[in-house]
């Protein structure tokens, strides 16, 4: 077992992953006055936009990558996957800020929309790591035979393990990092959006695809391609010009 791995795993991805997406839209109802149900209305409409989003990505063969753009090169497939996150995810958004929050309006709800967009995410995906972690801890102290898996199945679950924990020791620190990363984009693609609707531009939605549509090719380009520290620090970077735009962006007449 690795231990340092574990360790990250829980006092640091975790609660990056379950706990801040949490504060982020306490910390935005405190400081400026935006009610839960906008955060609540940013996560329903990410679930929603999957309901498309999952379906497509299958129906393209970018999830099992037997068929159509799941056999294109890397490169092109990484910006198919990107650009299918980008449409599907920012469509959605742009609909419920448009027609179903008519009144909502302003730069600090599109903070909280983007940030309950973004945490929605990261928890479903907290969560996803809290079964693998402790479907890993299952097999590693009850092994495969008490499990009853025998065969192929049981040789699947000692490869799974060993590739697990194997991992270099910072890798839950990177993804929880990432997620912090991808809600800033996240909050940054609300304000675009909502820029979108107040400003009557559809240039900044189309600002907004594109963003979304870089960052997720690049990291699942870099995931295949390059070390995860290098994979990460792209992202790292695409968080820090998402905050200069959400600061420039800010409407002080509609605030």
């Amino acid at each position: 077992m690795n231990v340092p791995f574990l360790a990250l795993v829980l006092v640091v991805q975790l609660p990056l992953m379950l706990a801040l997406p949490i504060l982020v839209g306490w910390w935005i109802r405190r400081h400026f006055g935006v009610a839960w149900r906008i955060y609540l209305a940013g996560g329903a409409t990410f679930v929603a936009s999957q309901v498309v989003h999952l379906p497509l990505n299958y129906a393209l063969g970018l999830l099992t990558g037997a068929w159509g753009v799941g056999l294109w090169p890397l490169p092109l497939m990484a910006l198919a996957a990107g650009l299918s996150a980008g449409v599907c995810e920012q469509t959605a958004r742009w609909l419920v800020l448009r027609f179903a929050l008519r009144r909502t309006r302003g730069w600090k709800e599109a903070l909280q929309f983007g940030a309950g967009h973004g945490g929605t995410e990261a928890v479903i995906l907290g969560l996803l790591a809290v079964a693998t972690v402790v479907s890993m801890l299952v097999v590693q102290t009850a092994g495969t035979q008490a499990l009853g898996l025998e065969g192929e199945a049981a040789t699947q679950a000692e490869q799974s393990l060993h590739l697990f924990w194997s991992a270099p020791w910072y890798t839950p620190l990177l993804a929880g990092l990432e997620r912090v990363f991808a809600i800033l984009l996240h909050i940054c693609m609300a304000v675009l959006v909502m820029h979108a609707i107040t400003h009557s531009r559809f240039t900044y939605f189309l600002i907004a695809v594109a963003a979304h549509t870089i960052f997720d090719a690049w990291a699942v380009w870099g995931s295949r391609t390059l070390d995860l520290p290098l994979t990460e620090l792209g992202l790292a970077i695409a968080a820090a010009v998402s905050g200069w735009v959400i600061v420039r962006l800010r409407d002080e007449k509609q605030d």
